[in-house]
């Protein structure tokens, strides 16, 4: 093989080889000039691919990590350079050490040829040749730091723009500012959450400095990124499970919201939440109920409650922050609170009984979202 000065590239190559019969006839990285800066590319290869009498040239960009707004940026430069070099026949390549499932997804609808180092993934398409090879791959600390984007106030930042999506739709432009007042948060935390989500490419900006607003353009994904931590998290939760007899016409729901019409700090959730908030979506005969840390047991004694961690019909959630952010009251029953339409779907995810099916429902009805989305 000839002389490779890029390790990735020359794993690349590897896999392409043991696949093709390929030989390098050629390896060279490509002088700028005047003409050729704009669409330069890290590396042009010169392949003999198994049976094929010419010799077929691989266009590479190299990189260490490639995420949806770093595909985009190259895809736009191997369009730029094919209308540039309109003559030449060069097969478009993104070699990276990781390339993200956004990014994986961006690059084959575009058609471009990618090989991931870290796991060996494959995706070569030219001609008559068709490869596809698709391995699991280890998290880079920069996919941690995404996660690390729904927790704490980042996850306020998260609730407030999903949020105000809900609310404006694609009017749902807005400053920094407004954002930090809506998630109850600093400038600081909005900026360094939104630096996370423009490199996904989930947010769409407009404007610079004191006039840059951004808009909400994935919501979709973004609610399913944040799905993905949120069902990570739901076993480590504090949970307790009582029983109390509900006869009223309203159910376990109603008994439960009239206990709790006079003290703070707590929403309803799960089920019986997207039940009232969309009814007839499915029978209900649980709550669970998002209360403060440390109070689960006082509660369920002043309300009467008994210990049940079999048959129980009433769950309470020890939670703080994003959860009981943008909840909201029904006013057919006075004094209640519910959570917001985004922790009711989340909630729903836990698995339990018939509520991924609910889920599935309410993300249509109540949220105007289409079916979760991965990558």
């Amino acid at each position: 093989m000839a002389n490779i000065p890029d390790a990735r590239v020359r794993r690349f190559l590897e896999a392409l080889d043991q696949v093709t019969g390929m030989e390098v006839v050629d390896c060279k990285e490509e002088v700028v000039s005047d003409n050729v800066g704009r669409v330069r590319l890290d590396f042009l290869v010169h392949v003999r691919l198994g049976d094929i009498g010419r010799d077929t040239v691989l266009g590479i960009e190299a990189k260490d990590s490639v995420y949806p707004r770093d595909a985009k940026k190259l895809v736009d430069t191997f369009a730029a350079r094919a209308k540039y070099f309109a003559e030449a026949d060069e097969v478009p390549v993104v070699v990276s050490t990781y390339l993200s499932d956004g990014a994986q997804k961006l690059l084959r609808d575009e058609e471009v040829n990618f090989f991931e180092v870290a796991s060996g993934t494959l995706y070569y398409r030219h001609g008559l040749r068709h490869i596809d090879i698709r391995r699991e791959s280890n998290e880079p600390a920069e996919e941690r730091r995404i996660r690390s984007v729904f927790n704490g106030a980042r996850e306020q930042v998260v609730h407030a723009l999903l949020e105000h999506w809900r609310i404006e739709g694609d009017d749902a432009w807005l400053s920094g500012a407004d954002l930090a007042n809506l998630a109850e948060t600093s400038p600081f935390t909005v900026s360094t959450t939104m630096k996370e989500l423009e490199r996904q490419s989930w947010v769409d900006m407009r404007g610079s400095g004191p006039t840059l607003r951004r808009r909400l353009s994935h919501p979709g994904l973004l609610l399913d990124a944040w799905a993905d931590v949120w069902r990570q998290r739901l076993p480590r939760e504090k949970r307790t499970r009582w029983y109390a007899y509900a006869s009223g016409r309203g159910g376990i729901v109603d008994h439960m919201l009239e206990r709790l019409a006079n003290r703070n700090g707590w929403a309803l959730t799960g089920a019986g939440a997207a039940n009232a908030m969309a009814p007839h979506l499915t029978a209900v005969d649980r709550a669970s109920i998002i209360v403060p840390p440390g109070v689960s047991k006082e509660w369920a004694a002043a309300m009467a409650l008994e210990p049940a961690e079999k048959g129980a019909n009433v769950t309470f959630v020890e939670r703080t922050g994003a959860s009981l952010m943008f909840g909201d009251t029904n006013p057919e029953r006075p004094g209640s609170h519910f959570a917001s339409r985004f922790v009711m779907y989340l909630d729903l995810l836990d698995g339990v009984g018939r509520n991924k099916e609910l889920a599935a429902e309410f993300r249509r009805k109540a949220l105007k979202l289409g079916e979760e989305i991965h990558g």
